[in-house]
């Protein structure tokens, strides 16, 4: 019959099996059935061979009290081999299709076969893709739509399943032509019970998976293991920043990276809509990496920042980075958002200070010094101990932060500290400590020993 033709096409086009073909056909015919004797009523089985037959199961009972589901013996006997029946038994009662065969009711259990093939293929989708979530795809572009989301349809090369790209996935101002072959991150991988007008696989160009799929596929240390991406923030459409860390240290992950001439970046950045991608190699050192973070920052045309002292405050993530004063507005952005970058991919909050204020502040906090040191302005001098003996750094009171400082800054006697780092500048860069514990130093040395200055007029 046609609408055995109809399910065979159907089962085919959506690759799935005879037997569940004819589990999805008695789950139509049953909604139908529940249509006509009552939504209570499931005592319905289908049986098809050649042709489909219908079959209403019933129980033989003294007295019929319900027709649908109950039948006397004598009536049951002309439906079965049997010479006899007694209660209880059961009896199969054939239905003829033309009960159902009105234009409705076709109609509905067209739709019901459909809606359940359906529901087993968002199930086979769901199962089939969840384990390729967060993945790099190829996806052919079907057509632009508006409704209910704006976005682009999509037909995945792998399976040849449909997903969707939201335009809220897509890099600001790129246009994405129907017929065209894109890469895109499996963002998400909506369950099967999902509204049927929620599409279950949406797609992504505007992640930073995006860029750290991109980078493996196109980078061989990365696949290897000799580099590691260890932080990334992204701007799509302006900016992605890398760290990557390498276990050579004879490979700097930027210029491999990079390649000769951008040979390896560039097509990474084609993929992307020619998105600048910035390399960062990774250190240990906090101060390291936020120096080789804002160097690697191009904000401003063919000039590189340079970087002339950072402070940081591990406990609470903080830092301040003097910079070029040209380079204080473009490194912090529009609204900050070259500065929120730069903070997410290294882990701190930062402050940029224009180099000639920094000056300033070093100027006062070294007259700090000369004031604890009793020297004035016009006299420049060398400072020194009047004890000949050496004095362990234990013997004075200092804090133990700050013995743990000048211990892993490599000193051990207070005379050391004297005659290397009478700037408060180089004491601050020598311990990385902020100019304001470097004067703290100071003044405990001060306080506890007798210091005596030599002076040189000029």
């Amino acid at each position: 019959m046609a609408l055995l033709d109809y399910l065979a096409d159907f089962a085919k086009e959506n690759k799935i099996s005879r037997e569940l073909g004819e589990k999805i056909l008695a789950e139509a015919f049953l909604v139908l059935y529940r249509r006509k004797f009552g939504k209570d009523y499931k005592n319905l089985e289908i049986h098809i061979d050649r042709k489909l037959q219908l079959f209403q199961i019933k129980q033989v009972v003294e007295e019929v009290t319900d027709p649908v589901t109950q039948i006397t013996a004598e009536e049951g006997l002309k439906y079965t081999r049997k010479k006899s029946l007694k209660v209880g038994d059961e009896v199969h009662v054939p239905l003829s299709m033309e009960e159902f065969a009105d234009r409705q009711g076709i109609s509905i259990l067209k739709q019901s076969i459909k809606q359940k093939l359906t529901e087993v293929q968002r199930d086979w989708i769901y199962n089939e893709f969840i384990a390729r979530q967060g993945t790099l795809v190829n996806a052919k572009i079907k057509s632009r739509t508006d409704k209910p989301i704006p976005g682009y349809l999509a037909l995945l090369e792998w399976r040849d399943a449909e997903a969707f790209l939201p335009l809220t996935e897509t890099i600001p101002e790129e246009e994405i032509h129907p017929g065209t072959t894109v890469k895109a991150i499996l963002l998400k991988v909506n369950p099967s019970s999902t509204s049927f007008s929620e599409p279950q696989l949406i797609l992504s160009r505007a992640c930073k998976e995006m860029v750290v799929e991109l980078l493996k596929l196109n980078i061989p240390e990365l696949m290897d293991g000799t580099f590691s991406i260890k932080a990334i923030a992204r701007k799509p459409g302006e900016v992605t920043k890398v760290v990557i860390q390498s276990t050579d240290e004879s490979l700097d992950p930027a210029s491999v990276t990079i390649g000769k001439q951008g040979v390896r970046i560039k097509p990474i950045r084609a993929e992307i809509n020619d998105e600048r991608i910035e390399i960062i190699r990774y250190s240990d050192d906090p101060k390291e990496l936020i120096k080789n973070a804002v160097v690697q920052s191009r904000v401003l045309r063919n000039r590189t920042a340079e970087v002339y002292h950072v402070e940081i405050n591990t406990a609470e993530k903080l830092s301040r980075v003097v910079v070029p004063n040209e380079f204080v507005a473009p490194l912090i952005g529009k609204k900050g958002s070259h500065q929120h970058l730069l903070e997410e991919v290294i882990g701190y909050r930062i402050s940029f200070i224009p180099q000639s204020e920094f000056q300033e502040e070093l100027a006062e906090k070294q007259k700090e010094v000369d004031k604890i040191l009793g020297l004035t302005e016009v006299e420049e001098a060398e400072v020194e101990l009047v004890e000949e003996e050496s004095i362990p750094l234990e013997m004075l009171p200092f804090s133990r932060d700050q013995i743990k400082i000048l211990h892993k800054a490599g000193f051990k006697d207070v005379a050391e500290i004297i005659e290397q780092c009478y700037s408060i500048e180089r004491l601050s860069e020598v311990c990385n400590i902020s100019l304001d514990e470097a004067v703290a130093i100071w003044q405990v040395i001060k306080d506890n020993i007798t210091i005596e200055d030599e002076i040189v007029e000029e």
